[in-house]
């Protein structure tokens, strides 16, 4: 029996990745990563042939110091000392993050942003700023209510605008220059549609349920494949509760940049695949809050 091109193997790859994204967007809850602090997941004093081999864990992940660039520039999303999501710094005063970290299933309404705190650079209790969220903007068309739905799963992704500017001294993430291809010259401006380019290579970070007081790299996967015209990424980094809200990177030239952010994950069997957001999609709210 002859073995498949490479090719071939890549073009089913995708075509089975399409499928799941098209399952979820008509079947979805889906799987969101939002982590409860009641909820402590797998002792991690257990030796790994104990641990529960269908239960999928961040213990592979490579953990990083929050004290240097860019990590600091990474932290934790605390919602009223309940939950938490990871969020970034991605202009002096806001933090990217995902919108359904701000919905309460208890009052069944957005939280109110007095509540919400921004810890950057956090790791085992200690931080290297922290700020109040003053305001925020979700997507527009963004249901809470509604949870994981078709509808829903564009619109996932918050700006947060912080009382305190940590971005001056901790530093921000930016996508790479010239990321965003530049509209034609007798094409009037349209924001909303701009198109990306987005290269295969990807690495999400964030603090994961089972090891949430440390910010951890899911390292060497890729983005298998787009939908709604580059808007939605899946990619192969393994997405758990607590990541949503992190940032999907790339490195250009020995620099990290943001090109998109966490949103929920989708679970085949015992493996879960990331799904996340490109900036193209907050990218035009964040250029008018950043004025």
């Amino acid at each position: 029996m002859t073995s498949q091109p490479d090719w071939l193997k890549l073009m089913n790859m995708k075509r089975v990745a399409l499928s799941i994204i098209a399952a979820c967007l008509l079947a979805a809850p889906g799987v969101y990563a939002q982590e409860s602090e009641q909820r402590e997941g797998i002792r991690k004093d257990l030796p790994a042939h104990l641990r529960p081999q269908n239960n999928v864990t961040s213990f592979h992940r490579r953990s990083v110091d929050s004290t240097e660039k860019p990590w600091q520039s990474i932290g934790r999303v605390n919602i009223g000392g309940r939950a938490h999501c990871s969020g970034t710094l991605v202009a002096a005063n806001i933090v990217l993050t995902a919108a359904h970290c701000l919905f309460s299933k208890a009052s069944g309404q957005m939280v109110v942003p007095g509540i919400v705190h921004f810890v950057a650079g956090y790791s085992r209790g200690e931080h290297l700023g922290h700020s109040k969220v003053k305001s925020y903007r979700v997507g527009d068309g963004y249901r809470g209510e509604e949870g994981a739905t078709r509808a829903n799963m564009g619109h996932d992704w918050a700006l947060l605008v912080l009382e305190e500017p940590l971005g001056e001294e901790l530093g921000f993430l930016t996508v790479p220059n010239g990321w965003f291809e530049p509209p034609k010259p007798t094409a009037p401006p349209r924001p909303n549609k701009r198109k990306v380019q987005i290269a295969a290579d990807v690495t999400t970070a964030g603090y994961p349920g089972d090891r949430k007081h440390i910010l951890s790299l899911e390292e060497n996967c890729n983005i298998i494949t787009t939908a709604n015209q580059g808007r939605i990424l899946l990619t192969s980094c393994i997405a758990l509760k607590g990541d949503s809200g992190g940032p999907i990177l790339q490195q250009v030239d020995g620099t990290w940049h943001i090109i998109g952010v966490q949103t929920s994950a989708l679970k085949a069997g015992d493996k879960i695949s990331g799904v996340g957001l490109s900036a193209i999609v907050y990218q035009p709210y964040l250029d008018i809050l950043s004025q």
